[in-house]
């Protein structure tokens, strides 16, 4: 066997090696699921501003709340049980304490309470968010 059938035979060994390990490397790396977004269109219902006191203390809340749907017809929903809706919130406002809302973490479970308490007055599970604007406690 000459030496120049043994360099092609390396050669040809090298590439198809090559190709091998570059197309598992490929499969591998691109086999992993992707994430993808979704992105749903959102209405929002301004449920007015709120002021009420906190708890037993004399500590005071003030704040706008606008609720977040991905339901369009939910808004006169909303128009029809404003005040009990609105109660629900206040209620829900008053059994809380300053300090309790005062962090992150209770401001997001303050949010998901009133979410729940928004869902179950107006019957739907497409409520997505609750938004506070001008929060202030005193």
């Amino acid at each position: 066997m000459g030496l120049k059938k043994i360099i092609i035979y390396i050669l040809i060994g090298f590439i198809v090696s090559g190709l091998f390990f570059g197309v598992m490397f490929y499969f591998m790396n691109n086999r992993q699921p992707r994430e993808v977004a979704i992105t749903y269109k959102t209405y929002e219902y301004n449920a007015g501003e709120f002021s009420t006191n906190l708890g037993s203390t004399r500590s005071y809340f003030k704040g706008s709340i606008i609720i977040e749907t991905t339901d369009k017809n939910l808004s006169t929903k909303f128009e029809e049980k404003n005040a009990e809706l609105r109660d629900s919130i206040i209620s829900t406002l008053i059994g809380k304490k300053a300090d309790e809302i005062l962090d992150t973490n209770g401001q997001l479970e303050l949010k998901n309470e009133i979410l729940k308490v928004v869902a179950d007055i107006v019957n739907s599970d497409k409520i997505t968010n609750i938004y506070f604007v001008d929060y202030i406690i005193q």
